[in-house]
């Protein structure tokens, strides 16, 4: 029984929690300024710097296998839209 209660007072402060999460305002995106000519694009970049694009993530691939010794230990990320509040990266 009492572990029953515990479960249940979890579950009831966990979900109050999650209310809390969900209105905090989210900051704005922070994101050089180069990347806004790459807008609907996924890039690798490597040192700050945008070393491949493609329009989806399976081209992007061989682009930066193709840079050889420079593509190695690139991070590719999707450049979305300033509009946009989810930001998805891959790296």
């Amino acid at each position: 029984m009492m572990r029953h209660l515990q479960r249940v007072f979890n579950l009831r402060r966990y979900s109050r929690g999650m209310g809390d999460e969900r209105s905090r305002r989210m900051e704005p995106e922070h994101r050089p300024a180069g990347l806004d000519r790459w807008v609907g694009m996924w890039v690798a970049i490597k040192d700050g710097e945008v070393i491949a694009a493609a329009h989806n993530s399976r081209d992007l691939v061989p682009a930066v296998r193709s840079k050889g010794a420079k593509g190695e230990g690139a991070v590719a990320q999707f450049v979305p839209r300033r509009t946009d509040d989810i930001v998805i990266g891959v790296g």
